[in-house]
């Protein structure tokens, strides 16, 4: 059991949220008004009026601080700035749409005051999403799951409560393809569960249509595992197996038999399938050859164009360690 006296990071992303921000704030301080608390608004490149908003919440309120980014960097890189940049002994990270219900968070502390240093908020969906998108998610962590070396919670987003120690591995990451749900996953400590209901958006749009949402699958994947590279040989190797087999059975045919494999049906199809097999084999190894050509490249994952963070722990040492010279009568 942690003392009481600690402070709670909150990190939102924010991307085109300017109709959200205010909604957030508020359930912010309704549910944490039992904590030390700061909120920490990311504005990923904006094209609303988001980043305006954020510096006018930052003057007005003495809890939020604002990051923002020179252009759109990413769900991923906003998360990353955000945890690195926070105070707190414990980070809780939560989208700006009111998806994911600060009322949750009191929970996910009392879990983490229990031991747990990764604490998992788990979405119970109901009539929030459509079937198309319930049923792809699934399919997704199936996938991810049987091909990744460190499983990933199914169901799990990017709303969790992470201790100090854990935003601090976070900060230590240099990979360019972030992909944040697996590296929980792999990085180990001691992880805890809560469950809530699934909000419907109260205003604007997703901003992770279906093409996002591949592109994070795929990151995802070959983030966490390089067994589609090994599925790519053993596939490559058996069709050559089976090529080889039918090369055989010919020559059987034209030497021992007067029987020959007749029409263009089968050429054409068995062409056709190694062609998509070899292209199959191409494309995965093209996705990590990619990542690899990125990475080589070292660059940041994000570029702050301005940010206003209060050293809310380092005031409080300064303020303690001023008390206590005065007790001493210096």
């Amino acid at each position: 059991m942690r003392k009481n006296d600690f402070l709670i990071s909150v990190v939102v992303p924010c991307y085109n949220e300017e109709k959200n921000i205010p909604l957030m704030i508020d359930e912010l301080q309704k549910h944490l008004r039992a904590y030390r608390y700061e909120v920490i608004l990311v504005d990923d490149g904006s094209s609303d009026d988001s980043s305006d908003l954020c510096e006018r919440l930052y003057g007005e309120i003495t809890e939020v601080n604002y990051i923002r980014f020179a252009r759109n960097f990413g769900h991923q890189a906003a998360l990353q700035a955000g945890i690195t940049c926070a105070n707190g002994e414990a980070v809780v990270t939560i989208d700006a749409d009111l998806q994911q219900p600060p009322s949750v968070i009191p929970a996910m502390v009392k879990c983490w005051l229990d031991g747990h240093e990764i604490v998992e908020a788990i979405p119970e969906y109901t009539d929030s999403i459509g079937w198309f998108k319930k049923y792809t998610s699934y399919i997704f962590y199936w996938v991810l799951n049987k091909l990744s070396d460190y499983p990933v919670v199914k169901k799990a987003n990017d709303f969790r409560l992470i201790d100090r120690k854990v935003a601090d591995e976070v900060g230590r990451l240099k990979e360019n393809h972030l992909y944040l749900r697996g590296f929980f996953s792999w990085v180990g400590f001691n992880k805890g569960f809560v469950h809530y209901d699934h909000k419907k958006r109260i205003n604007g749009e997703t901003h992770y249509p279906f093409y996002k949402m591949v592109r994070l699958a795929l990151n995802g994947i070959t983030s966490m595992s390089v067994r589609p590279l090994r599925l790519a040989l053993i596939l490559g190797s058996i069709v050559s197996l089976i090529a080889f087999a039918i090369i055989c059975w010919a020559l059987y045919l034209a030497v021992f038999t007067e029987r020959t494999i007749a029409g263009w049906t089968s050429t054409i199809v068995s062409t056709l399938f190694l062609a998509g097999i070899q292209l199959l084999v191409l494309g995965i190894m093209g996705e990590y050859l990619g990542k690899l050509f990125i990475e080589n490249k070292q660059r940041p994952n994000y570029i702050i164009r301005d940010k206003c963070i209060r050293n809310t722990v380092k005031d409080i040492e300064h303020s303690t360690s001023k008390t206590t010279l005065i007790e001493q009568g210096v």
